[in-house]
Parts: C-alpha cells; structure tokens; sequence
C-alpha cells in the first residue's frame, strides 16, 4: 500500500493564515517540512481521504491527475476537511473529460446530510454518488478493504477514523489512520483489541500543549496512544507510527517533535512524505 501525505497540518496550516508568532514565523523561514497545508492523504493513487481546501494546491505541487479519482472518504464536517463546494468541479462543465463518471463519496449519515444541501447551490449538477457508513461496518473501496472505527473529536458529530487494507493481504495487518481522533472511548479501543495492525498514523494536534482540550492528541496522549495498541497486542512495537495535523499552537517545529517522539518509535509526517506499507 502506497499512502501520500498531501497535508499534514491543522486547520489554519502551518505558517498559519493570519498569524505571526514565533513557530509561524520560524516556519516560513525554514519552510520544507515545517510548512503544513490542510491534512489529507491518498492511498494507492486511487482513494483519498478528506477534501481540505488545499486540494487544488496539492494536485499541482504533487503533479496528481484526478481526473480518473473514484474514491473519497470523509472524516467530519469541519471546513478543514470537508470542503465540499469544491465538488462542484467534477461537473461537466468544468471536468468533460469524466464523461458523467461518478465521484464515491464514503461519510457518515449527518455528514451527507450537511453536503446534499451544499450542492444545490452548484453551477450544475455534479456527478458523486454518496455512500452512507456507519462505524465499525467494513466496506469495499476497490481493492481496498476499510472499516470505520469510532472517533472522539466532535460532540455533537459521529466522526471517523479508518482501518484501511489490501483485501488480498489482510492477515499482514491493515492501517489505521486516525486522524482528528482524541482519545477514543471504550467501544474503539475494545474493537481494535488484537486486531492486526501494520501501520499507524494518529494526529498530534496539541503537540507540546497541556491545554486539556480532549478533541486532539498532544505528544504525551500519542506516546500513550501507541501504548495501548501495543499492549492490546495488535501492533509490532517497531511498526511504523507516524503523526499528522500539526498545529502552530503545538508550540513544536518539525525537529522538536521528532526529538520528544523518537525515542518511541514514533515519527513526525510531512507534506510530500511517502510511506510504502
């Protein structure tokens, strides 16, 4: 399995929009993998989870060819990952040579129920056929097996991470990519007791930060995170283990992190970063 990390920040990136603290500032001067664009990542250039803002932006830097894009899957709602109204380009008149090929849209229930409204305000009707899920219920996504899994970010929203794995290599273990996770309640970690995992991504929104917020992880909850897969006893202490979603209010660059991390076995992803699983 393939998996590129189109972004690896937070909401506001990484130099942020609007801000000029000091980790901004450090970053626009170092730049490389201390600039962060919205998270996302595509797996076997074939399926994409979430539809930052950036994406556009990610399609010329990484030199992508949607047009033949079948799958994407949705985390949550929120505008980081969910922006919907760039659907709207998979439209003829802006895409004609899709020929009308359907976009699978894979989300929650709630999440199609906020997107279907966003679409009427289209230029013109846009060709994605939305699929509902529902957590711990796997799927198909070509040749890729997924199952979503519970996560704790939102109160007021079923958000999702996702088991991913090669349906015809699924005693090799699958990945879980968790991204916007928190830490999980007893039914996730009960479900992903035992089950083989091969890879872990995680998010590290909080990164330095004590800030009690329980949406993200900091650098002490993803330690623990790892912890707990391992002594559940599905994931290989040596397995890769990666963080995503960055903040700039983390109060870490890119070198801090991968110093407090190392020592773990965990490491800090990066715009551009591709794995090999």
């Amino acid at each position: 399995m393939k998996l590129l990390f189109l972004g690896t920040g937070s909401a506001e990136g990484v130099p942020a929009l609007f801000c000029g603290c000091a980790i901004c500032r450090e970053a626009r001067h170092r730049g490389g993998p201390d600039r962060r664009t919205r998270s996302s990542v595509l797996i076997d250039d074939a399926v994409k989870i979430d539809l930052p803002p950036d994406t556009l932006a990610h399609v010329h830097r990484y030199d992508l060819d949607f047009s033949g894009l079948r799958h994407l899957l949705f985390t949550h709602s929120h505008d980081d990952h969910f922006a919907v109204r760039e659907l709207q380009y998979l439209s003829p008149n802006f895409a004609p040579s899709r020929c009308g090929t359907p976009l699978n849209v894979w989300g929650t229930h709630d999440l199609i129920c906020r997107a279907l409204p966003e679409m009427e305000h289209f230029f013109e009707e846009a060709p994605a056929k939305f699929h509902p899920l529902a957590p711990f219920r796997p799927f198909r996504v070509g040749h890729l097996r997924v199952t979503p899994v519970a996560a704790r970010h939102k109160t007021d929203e079923l958000c999702l991470n996702f088991l991913i794995g090669d349906e015809a290599a699924m005693s090799e273990g699958q990945l879980l990519y968790a991204t916007d996770t928190g830490w999980y309640e007893e039914r996730t970690w009960d479900f992903l007791e035992g089950r083989p995992l091969s890879a872990v991504v995680v998010e590290c929104g909080k990164g330095a930060s004590q800030n009690g917020y329980d949406g993200h992880l900091n650098v002490d909850e993803v330690r623990r995170f790892k912890e707990r897969l391992v002594a559940g006893g599905g994931l290989a202490p040596d397995a890769p283990f990666y963080v995503t979603h960055i903040a700039h209010t983390g109060l870490l660059l890119h070198d801090e992190m991968t110093a407090l991390l190392a020592p773990a076995g965990i490491f800090v992803a990066y715009d551009g970063l591709v794995l090999n699983l």
